[in-house]
């Protein structure tokens, strides 16, 4: 991929996104509540689809280290957090498995 396109995409996503925030309205207090609950679940869909490899069985050793690396530092609510947990997770499974 070329620079000229990364730079591209990278524009028309954060445009948009800043363009949202500045124009939208503020959503209910209601609807908020359940914004902020869909990360989650789509956090959650994600590591489960990356935790089962092909044909349903469990990924590799260092994977799901992996995802427990980044399961124990999400109390933190921190996504570098969790990034740098999974990583750790990572690297520890490596090294071990």
């Amino acid at each position: 991929m070329s620079p000229l396109v990364l730079l591209t995409i990278a524009l028309i996503t954060y445009g948009s996104r800043a363009v949202a925030v500045v124009l939208l309205p503020r959503p209910s207090a209601r609807f908020e509540t359940i914004l902020s609950r869909i990360p989650a679940a789509i956090f959650a869909s994600l590591a489960t689809a990356t935790l089962l490899g092909d044909g349903g069985r469990l990924a590799d050793i260092p994977v799901l280290a992996a995802g427990a690396g980044a399961l124990l530092a999400s109390p933190a609510r921190s996504l570098l957090l969790c990034l740098i947990g999974g990583a750790i997770g990572y690297a520890a499974g490596a090294w071990l498995g």
